[in-house]
């Protein structure tokens, strides 16, 4: 009777010790697939910017230091893209006007990346400078960078 005293803290360990082992194998198992890592982050930034406000970014792809976006403007007035700037590098001093839903296709040549090479990951922070009918100078900054494979 006296002998089973300590069996349910003994349990208790024994079972902690098994949902230990199980999270450590879980890490593991991310970290040696790191593809499944990068593919998480990639429909995290993708999910973000086809949502974000008032400029999404519906898709986009680097090919060499020249990275394209296509951006929509999802406010219901008109906007007008003065800058779109990835990396530090902007494509200068822009005018495009954009009405509501209305999709553009910008490129960026950036010399401040490395070439992409295909199949290599790239990561770039976007802020798109804009105007309203009243408003001059507005910033759009991504709280998310966008992720892609080279093409």
């Amino acid at each position: 009777m006296f002998g089973m005293k300590g069996q349910g803290a003994t349990e208790y360990l024994v079972l902690l010790a098994v949902v230990l082992m199980i999270a450590l194998v879980s890490i593991a198992l991310l970290g040696f697939f790191p593809g499944l890592a990068g593919d998480a982050k990639k429909t995290q930034s993708d999910s973000y910017w086809k949502s974000a406000r008032p400029f999404s970014i519906i898709d986009h792809t680097q090919s060499g230091v020249t990275l394209t976006a296509n951006i929509q403007n999802n406010d219901p007035d008109q906007r007008t893209i003065t800058a779109f700037a990835v990396a530090g590098a902007t494509n200068g001093s822009l005018t495009v006007a954009l009405n509501a839903g209305e999709k553009r296709i910008f490129s960026i040549a950036n010399p401040n990346v490395t070439a992409c090479t295909t199949g290599n990951a790239y990561e770039y922070q976007v802020n798109i400078t804009y105007n309203t009918v009243d408003l001059v100078g507005l910033k759009q900054i991504g709280t998310k960078p966008i992720v892609g494979k080279c093409a």
